[in-house]
């Protein structure tokens, strides 16, 4: 068996003297497919932020077993500013920063490379609009590009799927699907129904974490989400419930 990318352990963290994660294990494998559930306020998001070395820790460690990994991010589109005077190309050009610049000056190699991606995702004719003019699918799509233009070992994407068509919903799904043979994913959604079967384990945030080594939703898991099961198993929210823990 392979080295973890990224081991989490007793990881306890928040804001200011707040704290909104506690005692956090996890471990992340090359091909994982991870999908993160949980709550409002759950602190799915904060995980994020650990993993790419943004929130310092209240106690416990993050180590990389085989060095720190190349991560690709997909930030929530609510967290995007779209009045930034950026076109589609220059973002995902963005994704090769170096240490020294967020925008470098790209070689003749990179270039192609950029373009090759936009062709790829469908984002050519729109390679000079500036990022303000893209409907949600298009954004997200573009900022895909750009966490995928180096290669990462590890993507992470915090809810891909709000303020989106359903059917660039189903496109992004068949594109994770792909790439999950190359690279890790972590997946944040609040949709556990739709993930379910395309992930292929389950890790609930509720201020700690409870990791299910499977994708199936079990009534143990779903009160630990904070969803009624009588909802889920009965009403008319698309969820499913599998087997019994």
């Amino acid at each position: 068996m392979s080295k973890p990318l990224a081991i989490l352990e007793n990881v306890t963290t928040g804001y200011f003297s707040d704290i909104v994660l506690k005692n956090v294990d996890l471990e992340i494998f090359p091909n994982d497919f991870i999908g993160v559930i949980g709550p409002n306020g759950g602190g799915k998001t904060t995980m994020i932020k650990v993993l790419l070395g943004i929130l310092p820790l209240f106690k416990g460690k993050v180590t990389f077993p085989q060095g720190k990994p190349n991560m690709g991010y997909l930030p929530q589109i609510s967290q995007i500013d779209k009045s930034f005077p950026i076109t589609v190309r220059d973002l995902v050009g963005s994704g090769l920063k170096t240490e020294r610049s967020w925008f470098p000056h790209l070689s003749a190699k990179q270039k192609k490379q950029v373009n090759q991606m936009l062709d790829e995702a469908g984002l050519m004719s729109l390679a000079s609009k500036p990022i303000g003019e893209l409907s949600g699918g298009q954004t997200q799509k573009a900022f895909l590009c750009r966490a995928l233009i180096n290669h990462p070992q590890l993507l992470i994407l915090d809810e891909p799927n709000t303020f989106v068509d359903k059917g660039f919903e189903q496109e992004l799904y068949r594109w994770l699907k792909e790439l999950n043979k190359e690279m890790a994913i972590l997946l944040v959604s609040h949709d556990i129904g739709t993930i379910s079967p395309m992930v292929k384990t389950i890790a609930c945030v509720n201020g700690t974490l409870h990791y299910h080594p499977s994708n199936q939703l079990t009534e143990d898991l779903l009160k630990v989400y904070n969803c009624p099961v009588d909802i889920i198993a009965h009403g008319p929210v698309p969820h499913r419930v599998l087997k019994d823990h």
